[in-house]
């Protein structure tokens, strides 16, 4: 796909261009990051899936569970489901 070229409005909105929405699939339900790096501007799609651990990380962090604690937590209830689901050989 090649680049374009678009214009902010005057009340500076951009329209991502029909081609680019198809591509990633954007719709009016889909949720976009928006960030700067360097001197661009990137707008990417986002999933719910990393909306919810956003959601669960600040949570965590606000109770004062560091990162490590909860990688251990979802390394251990992620082996307790596979025990459940495929039993104790796997």
């Amino acid at each position: 796909m090649e680049e374009q070229f678009i214009k902010p409005t005057e009340r500076s909105q951009v329209t991502i261009p029909k081609e680019m929405r198809e591509k990633l699939q954007i719709n009016q339900n889909t949720r976009l990051r928006i960030y700067v790096d360097g001197n661009k501007v990137v707008l990417e799609p986002v999933s719910p899936l990393d909306l919810i651990f956003k959601e669960l990380e600040v949570e965590a962090r606000e109770k004062g569970f560091t990162r490590e604690e909860l990688d251990e937590q979802i390394a251990t209830v992620r082996e307790r489901l596979v025990k459940e689901l495929y039993g104790e050989g796997q």
